[in-house]
């Protein structure tokens, strides 16, 4: 964007900006990426632009009223939807009273801007009251709906709406922007890339903030594949970063299938013993009965609340530690 701060950006953030200032920008505009946070930087971009009184081609000042407002996340013209506290979705009301709101004038700009952080968060309630004002909506009133690749939007709601896809940026890029933010080495930016399906923002993070778990967590792997005893695993999976530590899991399984049917493309590189030696203590079928296992336990944790965390961490250890 105008920082170049994330390069995958650039181009849908300029596009959106020069329809704009030619007054051709659709009303409504629905824009899809793999990681939600794409939708929310660079639609926060863009409303700042919108607002801001001292543009200078794509870029805000950060500096006059409509910046300082909008940074405040209080400027009178511009909205956000958030599910209310009791609830994850966004009541038919609170559409009712943002449709109401926007049929006066403009306060500061002659612009006026609807923000849905989440299409998951609407239903078929609220979406049917937004169709209502889409189709013919108030002048100079924009309103910007982020989602994801993997939530399917409601046909008729998308017909109204131009859609922008962020897609996932290349290794190329991903690398770029990751050496260019932190002192890591190119091997471990790869790794890092090559686990996180190349985000760059998640890979950054898991070097920063995850890395030395993972390290631990791969060495103890280790020691439980030469001793037959997984069950030493329970107490460090079962911490509050679980989610990353069975998806770390996963992938190294992955990559052992992967070297078994000697396919070249890993993700782990820098642990290639360990996947060695699980790649040959394990059958095909019983590996893939234990990624497939380590899957679904994921899966578990992730959608029902209040799950016992470790009797499901305690079932995989043990089916893990039988089926070699």
């Amino acid at each position: 964007m105008q920082n170049k701060s994330y390069p995958w950006l650039n181009s849908i953030y300029t596009e959106i900006i020069n329809n704009y200032k030619k007054k051709k920008l659709h009303h409504t505009i629905l824009i899809e990426s793999y990681n939600i946070n794409n939708t929310y930087k660079i639609i926060w971009a863009i409303s700042k632009w919108i607002f801001c009184k001292n543009k200078y081609h794509i870029k805000n000042c950060g500096k006059c009223t409509g910046c300082i407002l909008i940074k405040q996340k209080n400027h009178p013209d511009f909205y956000i939807l958030h599910p209310n506290n009791t609830s994850k979705i966004i009541e038919i009301e609170q559409i009712r009273n943002i449709l109401y709101a926007i049929q006066s004038t403009s306060q500061y700009n002659n612009a006026k801007v609807i923000w849905i952080p989440n299409y998951k968060t609407l239903t078929i309630f609220s979406i049917n009251a937004l169709l209502k004002v889409i189709e013919e909506p108030p002048k100079n009133t924009f309103f910007f709906i982020g989602n994801t690749f993997y939530k399917k939007v409601h046909l008729t709601f998308q017909s109204r709406c131009l859609l922008y896809k962020i897609n996932i940026p290349t290794t190329k890029v991903g690398l770029f922007w990751i050496q260019k933010n932190t002192k890591f080495s190119k091997q471990k930016c790869l790794i890092a890339l090559h686990i996180n399906n190349n985000d760059p923002e998640l890979a950054k993070k898991l070097l920063e903030k995850y890395w030395k778990q993972r390290n631990q967590l791969y060495q103890n792997i280790q020691m439980a594949t030469i001793k037959n005893n997984f069950l030493i695993l329970l107490p460090q999976i079962n911490t509050k970063n679980i989610l990353n530590k069975i998806y770390w899991i996963i992938v190294l399984l992955l990559d052992s299938l992967k070297f078994k049917k000697n396919i070249s493309y890993l993700m782990n590189t820098d642990y290639i013993n360990l996947i060695r030696k699980i790649s040959k203590k394990y059958s095909f079928d019983n590996l893939h009965n234990i990624l497939k296992s380590w899957i679904i336990c994921r899966y578990l944790l992730r959608k029902i609340e209040n799950i016992d965390s470790e009797l499901l961490i305690l079932k995989q250890l043990l089916k893990w530690q039988i089926l070699n």
